[in-house]
């Protein structure tokens, strides 16, 4: 996605907080070495494609960054 939807738990609040930050864990634990989230934004009967999360996929790059593996990722 190329922004946060409007519901994203990792949409930074007026404070830069995320906004759901026990729901943003429980994404980044099943997502950080499993698979990618899949933006519940376009999830549905009504939708035309699957977008990855940009909150957990934007977290799960700085780590694999740090990590020296961001290369693989695509």
């Amino acid at each position: 996605m190329p922004s946060h939807c409007k519901t994203c738990p990792f949409k930074p609040n007026e404070l830069g907080h995320y906004q759901d930050t026990h729901l943003a864990n429980e994404v980044i634990k099943r997502t950080l070495f499993k698979a990618h989230q899949i933006c519940h934004g376009t999830e549905g009967k009504n939708r035309k494609a699957n977008h990855r999360c940009k909150g957990a996929f934007d977290h799960n790059m700085e780590i694999y960054k740090r990590m020296g593996v961001d290369h693989l990722i695509e």
